[in-house]
């Protein structure tokens, strides 16, 4: 890892201010998330609250613990000079869900590639698109540990034996819903 030392530190500083957000979220009603986690911690069950207060009183701490733990990781290996398949994948987890909270609290949209001039959140726009580049980075790096692909191999993939749905039928024999 080649890193500057002004990213060493943001890859460090980050990942505490989120743990920091993630702390009270184990149990607060997902309504009731600031924007920066509700990508992180989304609802289950929009339309009845009873089964969303379980859901969330049965996997919320366990959803809270991975990103917690990934989050760590980052940045207790922020000055490392080599990671892990493991602190990668951790690395990986860390940048997404950073990524998805800075995006959340910046309102980012599929359309949005760069910071919009003289935003007030310039830094966090900054930080969101550094962030998004490290993740790109890292990937090309896991994508050159794969390897080569076998000639041929496509051609022992079978045909879709399922093809088009006869009669408008589903899979499972259920008729299609119709376009209106």
């Amino acid at each position: 890892m080649r890193l500057a030392a002004e990213e060493r530190t943001l890859l460090t500083v980050l990942p505490g201010h989120l743990m920091s957000l993630l702390e009270g979220a184990g149990e607060t009603p997902s309504g009731d998330l600031p924007d920066a986690l509700r990508r992180l911690l989304p609802p289950a069950y929009t339309t009845d609250p009873d089964a969303e207060r379980a859901y969330v009183s049965m996997t919320r701490q366990d959803l809270v613990e991975h990103h917690r733990e990934s989050l760590e990781t980052m940045s207790a290996t922020a000055r490392a000079t080599w990671l892990d398949d493991e602190q990668l994948v951790a690395w990986l987890a860390a940048l997404n869900d950073l990524r998805l909270a800075l995006g959340s609290m910046l309102g980012v949209t599929e359309d949005d590639t760069e910071a919009p001039m003289g935003d007030a959140h310039q830094a966090e726009w900054i930080a969101y698109l550094y962030l998004g580049a490290l993740q790109s980075e890292l990937i090309d790096v896991l994508e050159r540990t794969l390897p080569d692909p076998v000639a041929g191999a496509d051609d022992l993939v079978p045909e879709d034996h399922w093809g088009e749905p006869p009669g408008g039928l589903r899979w499972d024999g259920t008729p299609q819903p119709r376009d209106p």
